[in-house]
């Protein structure tokens, strides 16, 4: 590890008044459920949750977004020898899929935003061509800069799945990101912080490389499928949501 990685990580921490010393044991990518209501607010879900647990019985939830840098704060703890208690270690492979299989549905969101996408492309070179000049130039890139945020949105938001013999596949628009089974340490499902995206998948390598992918495309039925696949691959897999549910707050389908 980088020292100016140890550097950030061990700042973020002590800006927040946490000692590896005074911690017994650490959680993360697991909900953090202390109240049996699941309408606590008390309840935490969602990505990037790390649960720290003190020697004095307390416990705290952080939640970890890209601007953190989540690998290095976990390999920080990790190398400052505090236990990471949720990490189980399955068995040898026993079941590595040759027979390449997708996890994949159709969405309308996907298609919703693609239209969107499009005619803000369309609309600011329509405007920057009839109007011409400054004027058609100032009015075009509001347009283009929600074309380019759509676009982001169409490669992020809507991943769905594959798995063959060489490992977890991650397909999104334009790029196929690939996690052989031997890279991959922990995997956990859970709920998208947000309805519309509305489930995300946590992958964390053997080096505690942190990475978030938003699956919306993958059907939520199928997700403890994925998790089985993965174990029997050897790699720690988890599914926090109920598959009955759109979304965490959703109170109209089967608990």
């Amino acid at each position: 590890m980088e020292e100016r990685h140890l550097n950030r990580a061990r700042r973020f921490l002590q800006h927040r008044g946490i000692e590896p010393q005074n911690l017994t044991s650490f959680s993360f990518m697991k909900r953090y459920t202390p109240v049996p209501d699941r309408h606590s607010t008390d309840n935490k879900y969602g990505p990037g949750l790390l649960t720290l647990h003190f020697k004095d019985g307390n416990d705290l939830v952080l939640t970890l977004h890209a601007r953190h840098h989540p690998s290095s704060v976990i390999r920080y703890l990790v190398q400052e020898g505090v236990p990471f208690d949720n990490l189980q270690h399955p068995s040898h492979p026993v079941d590595i899929p040759h027979k390449a299989v997708s996890y994949r549905r159709p969405s309308l969101y996907l298609f919703w935003h693609g239209i969107l996408c499009l005619l803000a492309f369309c609309l600011g070179f329509y405007q920057a061509g009839i109007r011409g000049g400054a004027d058609g130039l100032l009015i075009s890139l509001p347009l283009f800069a929600l074309a380019i945020y759509w676009a982001y949105v169409l490669q992020t938001r809507f991943c769905y799945l594959s798995l063959d013999g060489k490992g977890l596949h991650v397909h999104s628009m334009g790029r196929v990101v690939t996690y052989p089974y031997g890279q991959m340490l922990k995997v956990n499902f859970d709920f998208a912080r947000e309805q519309q995206f509305t489930h995300v998948m946590e992958v964390l390598e053997k080096d505690y490389r942190y990475h978030l992918y938003y699956i919306g495309r993958v059907p939520r039925t199928q997700l403890q499928d994925i998790c089985q696949r993965l174990n029997q691959a050897g790699i720690d897999a988890t599914c926090s949501l109920n598959t009955e549910k759109r979304y965490y707050g959703d109170v109209y389908h089967a608990q």
